[in-house]
């Protein structure tokens, strides 16, 4: 797996995008703790404070799960964000969840992290990635909108997008 350095469109920061490991526990849960209740609700759908260390070694097994970490270019300490690409009981079909750190929000980052999850769910033999969100996230629907996900009728508080990635 490559390591991803993409440019935020808007600041021009460059930011770099790499695998996650175990050795990143820590430092994903300071991210967790540094984003607003309003960022993680988004994120998990619950009011969720840090993962557990079995749910991150279950999101960053190889056969089951793909996760990233995104910090800064000059500062590989301080993770801004996260992506996590997963297997669903359908084989074809990977689920993917991105949080990134509120001062780092609306900047790009969230479509860039979409779109490289999506080559890398063909990578990883999908033919679909799907989204389950909150149908008030007005970001996450934009990223997959973006990524040509039609938007579906809202009749609860969650919808469920999907994209094609063949």
């Amino acid at each position: 797996m490559t390591t991803h350095q993409p440019v935020l469109p808007h600041t021009r920061t460059r930011t770099i995008t790499r695998p996650a490991t175990l050795d990143d526990f820590d430092a994903v849960n300071a991210l967790h703790d540094r984003c607003s209740l309003a960022t993680r609700f988004a994120r998990y759908q619950a009011a969720r404070r840090s993962l557990r260390l079995a749910e991150f070694h279950h999101l960053t097994r190889p056969d089951r799960s793909l996760t990233w970490v995104t910090h800064p270019e000059g500062d590989p300490q301080q993770l801004i964000a996260t992506t996590n690409l997963v297997l669903t009981t359908d084989p074809d079909t990977a689920e993917l969840g991105i949080m990134i750190e509120d001062p780092w929000q609306s900047r790009g980052l969230g479509t860039t992290l979409a779109q490289h999850a999506r080559a890398q769910a063909r990578a990883f033999g999908c033919s679909s990635m799907t989204v389950m969100t909150g149908s008030d996230n007005v970001r996450m629907l934009k990223i997959m909108k973006t990524l040509g996900a039609d938007r579906p009728a809202i009749h609860s508080s969650t919808v469920d997008l999907t994209v094609r990635v063949g």
